[in-house]
């Protein structure tokens, strides 16, 4: 289960990170927002996926360490 776990945490991360990349590069699904509502998303999904990332590398090196 914390296998499963751990995939689950870096996949999802992975999801945020490549969607604001994807909203970066002006997709025309997403034409009907302004160009600043869209840097803005995408920027926050950026920090959010990477908060996450990291925030879920240090919990996994902190277990590891008192091990």
């Amino acid at each position: 289960m914390a296998k499963f776990s751990k995939i689950l945490g870096i996949t999802v991360s992975s999801l945020f990170i490549l969607f604001g990349i994807y909203l970066f590069t002006n997709p025309p699904r997403f034409a009907y927002l302004s160009i600043e509502i869209r840097i803005i998303f995408a920027i926050f999904l950026l920090v959010y996926g990477a908060w996450r990332l990291v925030r879920y590398i240090t919990k996994d090196r902190s277990k590891e360490e008192e091990n």
